[in-house]
């Protein structure tokens, strides 16, 4: 009797733990399903995800890596004319000197795509960078910049005004100091990759009643504020977009001026960064600090490209 006993007790425990383990079978099967929809279920999604991730750490990377030391120059114009040369409108050789200055000790010019990428992607820049931009888009950019930047291998961003640039084509000839480029022009210069676009207003390029550029006017209502700033931005894309040039990244800031709201206006409009007329070397640690990025005036006081001064000064 005994035995039978025995017999009928080891068969239960055999029974009881076969059902324990078949109900903790179901329940791992189960919780994994759920994750398994969490995630996608599908390699695509886990190969989605790991880019992702992926993209995370690079970017936080970038964003804890040293700060990118950056020297910004700005140009504006250039005229063969010395009766005509001033502090914006250069001698042409003083560029070439400049582009060969640089490429003969190692910088490697870059453009604002390469410098937001950096940050938000973890792209590697060069060793060193460095940053050439001209203002207002004069017909003389066309005329010697472009021809000097393909040169030397070298790339730029140019921030042209809008309603100045289409006025141009109702020129019978463009004259190398007072002409802007034509749409087309522009167009050439951006395709090309020698040239980066920015934004430098369509229509608000003006110093009035102690107002300059994309300023807020006294009395101006924070509401009307946006909307004349929104405004003019989207006549600026839509020209841009007349003569088939993608969408510009940059505001560059007339005169350097901004108000305390319009950064925030920027932002919002989808610029990744903004460049200002402030003299120093930039120390960028992370993509905040793009939004302030400063630049030294090249005028025609220096016969020589005068970076060293400026980036020990």
């Amino acid at each position: 009797m005994k035995v039978v006993l025995s017999g009928r007790r080891l068969w239960l425990s055999v029974l009881i733990a076969s059902i324990i383990m078949c109900t903790m079978g179901i329940v791992m099967a189960v919780l994994g399903g759920a994750a398994g929809a969490r995630s996608g279920d599908s390699p695509a999604s886990d190969e989605k995800n790991g880019a992702a991730a992926i993209k995370t750490v690079s970017a936080a990377a970038s964003e804890d890596s040293e700060p990118v030391r950056l020297t910004v120059v700005m140009y504006h114009g250039f005229t063969k004319d010395r009766s005509k040369q001033n502090k914006y409108m250069i001698d042409p050789s003083l560029l070439e000197n400049d582009l060969q200055y640089l490429t003969e000790n190692g910088y490697h010019t870059i453009v604002t795509k390469e410098l937001t990428e950096h940050f938000s992607k973890g792209t590697p820049l060069s060793e060193k960078p460095i940053m050439l931009t001209f203002d207002d888009g004069y017909y003389s950019n066309y005329l010697y910049a472009y021809p000097l930047l393909k040169k030397y291998g070298c790339r730029a961003v140019l921030s042209p005004i809008g309603n100045a640039c289409s006025k141009a084509a109702e020129e019978k000839k463009q004259n190398e100091f007072y002409s802007q480029c034509t749409i087309s022009q522009l167009a050439e210069m951006s395709s090309s990759g020698v040239m980066e676009l920015a934004y430098h207003t369509y229509g608000l390029h003006t110093a009035e009643n102690g107002v300059q550029g994309v300023q807020k006017r006294p009395g101006e209502s924070a509401a009307d504020y946006t909307s004349r700033l929104k405004e003019d931005i989207r006549c600026f894309r839509e020209w841009l977009k007349g003569a088939g040039v993608g969408e510009v990244k940059c505001f560059t800031y007339p005169f350097g001026a901004k108000s305390a709201c319009t950064e925030e206006i920027v932002r919002n409009e989808g610029f990744t960064c903004a460049m200002d007329c402030e003299a120093k070397v930039n120390l960028l640690s992370s993509s905040e600090d793009l939004y302030s990025i400063h630049r030294f005036l090249r005028d025609g006081a220096d016969s020589v490209f005068p970076l060293s001064r400026w980036e020990n000064g």
